[in-house]
């Protein structure tokens, strides 16, 4: 999916069902306003960081409730057959843990996996910096799986990459995502002027990892066009060396898609 297709998909609280890498076949639910990326990061490989997708603050009024997604996803029963979903995500266009109807809208989501597609797995993607928010880890620890991203090792790659909207450090982001217990952790490695895949970079990721003790750990890199022309995606081999010292220095099983 290219970012001028995120963009009209996002329009929709529920959309798909998408053949995921990670996920299988996933119906995708947004819980945040269309038009606009409500994100607290602005990540640079993100393929909905453009011009289209301002970080549009006073859409907060227009956060969909969970009245809203239940029926969007009683819509999407109707061509989605009880078999043809594997996984129903809660992301969405900016991080879902922002919405203030989240709790009701997992318990939506929930509903309708158990009724409609009972096989399928529920999970969340966040990047954690909410998780220290009790009613965000209330919510999150409705659903099946809880994918948190972690992308860097120092505050430089946080900063430059990540690009919180407010201050936050790598110490503070990843006291946040410690109080989440049982979560996997996601990882996007990019290269070009900022780059998170240098020996040291690693090095002290994976110290992170150690101390955070994630059930696994999704190495990945660009599967859509990012809005920022000079971010380069990584190749495989060198994601599978990654994958192999994570696994070497800390045991946690490490994937690549």
């Amino acid at each position: 999916m290219n970012a001028v297709q995120a963009h009209n998909d996002m329009q929709q609280f529920v959309f798909g069902p998408y053949d995921s890498r990670r996920f299988g076949r996933s119906l995708v639910v947004n819980p945040l306003p269309t038009g606009s990326r409500i994100c607290n990061f602005d990540c640079v490989y993100c393929s909905c960081a453009t011009g289209s997708w301002p970080l549009a603050w006073e859409l907060r009024p227009q956060f969909p409730s969970a009245e809203s997604i239940h029926a969007a996803l009683l819509a999407a029963a109707n061509t989605s057959a009880p078999d043809d979903l594997d996984s129903i995500t809660i992301a969405g266009n900016g991080e879902p843990s922002l919405s203030p109807h989240l709790n009701e809208i997992v318990d939506v989501v929930n509903a309708a996996r158990d009724r409609d597609w009972p096989q399928a797995r529920t999970i969340i993607l966040s990047n954690g910096s909410m998780c220290h928010k009790q009613g965000v880890r209330a919510a999150f620890a409705k659903v099946d799986e809880r994918v948190i991203k972690l992308d860097a090792g120092s505050n430089w790659i946080l900063d430059q990459m990540n690009r919180p909207v407010s201050k936050l450090s790598l110490t503070e982001l990843l006291r946040r995502i410690s109080m989440m217990p049982e979560i996997t952790i996601q990882s996007m490695f990019v290269q070009g002027p900022v780059d998170n895949t240098g020996a040291k970079e690693i090095e002290a990721w994976t110290g992170w990892l150690a101390q955070l003790r994630p059930a696994s750990v999704h190495i990945y890199s660009l599967d859509r066009r990012p809005a920022m022309k000079w971010v380069r995606e990584v190749h495989r081999n060198e994601l599978e060396s990654i994958a192999k010292y994570v696994e070497s220095m800390t045991a946690i099983p490490a994937q690549v898609f």
